[in-house]
């Protein structure tokens, strides 16, 4: 009979893995555990247990305590002071529209004197040199004006700007905005059609009026404007309203309109009420010979 072998003898199949198998079996630290049960008989506390009492010392607590009072403090200070920055603002936008208000009732006061003024002066001069200075205030700007025109309104579009194109409307990244430079053509395009006076947005246009932008704003006169922009020109209706399509200043608002979807329309009106100019310098003066 066959003697049988002996098992202890025989290796284990995964002698060769044996730092793994210790890893797996032994996954505490022998030395560690050696340290931690040498200080459980001697009546030690843990070392984990030290560490996190000395973190919680009555030092740090109080560094704790310390910046949660701060905390505490601050959120309630600015609870208690929110009312009083609403009351300011609310101050400050009423005084603000107070002297807009104010400015409103100054350039009423001062267009009708100025009215009185000019009616005074044409008396003084005379039927034949009055008529010429009345036509010439006018022209100027210097007095109100009212008659039949034409009336041109153009809005921001609604779409999304793109600068896939080389285009300068949409490389400046404004290509769904009326610019300055629109509202110049379309001064300069009733101009050529006739207009007699042309105000934008109730500014009145002057030779000496300037239309730019100035951030996001376009500016007429130094006077800040908001679409929608408001374009209004006395003058024959009819055969301004056909000189105007039919220029180039005309034909590139359609272009506008058509390419960026720039709001344009146009409108005869029977009856228009344009200001006087509120900005006049006198630079030049001849005597009347």
């Amino acid at each position: 009979m066959p003697t049988p072998p002996d098992v202890r003898s025989t290796p284990r199949r995964d002698a060769s893995m044996s730092l793994l198998t210790n890893l797996l079996n032994d996954t505490l630290d022998p030395g560690y555990a050696e340290t931690a049960a040498r200080r459980k008989a001697a009546g030690e506390p843990d070392a984990g247990t030290s560490h996190w009492t000395k973190r919680m010392s009555p030092t740090v607590l109080f560094g704790v305590a310390a910046v949660a009072l701060v905390l505490v403090i601050a959120a309630i200070q600015t609870h208690r002071e929110a009312p009083a920055v609403e009351r300011e603002r609310q101050q400050l936008i009423s005084r603000v529209q107070e002297g807009e208000r104010k400015n409103s009732a100054d350039e009423s006061m001062i267009s009708a004197l100025r009215g009185q003024l000019q009616a005074a002066q044409a008396e003084a001069l005379g039927p034949e040199q009055g008529k010429a200075f009345t036509a010439m205030a006018v022209a100027t700007g210097a007095s109100p004006v009212t008659g039949p025109g034409l009336e041109v309104v153009l809005n921001d579009a609604a779409g999304a700007d793109s600068s896939a194109s080389s285009d300068p409307r949409q490389t400046s990244n404004s290509a769904s905005r009326v610019l300055d430079v629109d509202l110049q053509h379309t001064a300069n395009g009733l101009w050529a059609a006739g207009a007699e006076a042309i105000a934008i947005n109730g500014q009145r246009l002057t030779a000496l009026s300037a239309i730019r932008t100035a951030g996001s704003a376009i500016m007429v006169d130094f006077r800040p404007l908001s679409p929608p922009y408001t374009i209004q020109a006395i003058g024959d209706p009819k055969s301004m309203a056909a000189k105007f399509a039919d220029g180039a200043d005309g034909r590139y608002l359609f272009a506008l309109k058509s390419q960026y979807g720039i709001g344009f329309t146009t409108n005869t009106k029977d009856k228009l009420n344009l200001p006087a100019a509120t900005q006049l310098t006198l630079s030049d003066a001849v005597p009347v010979p």
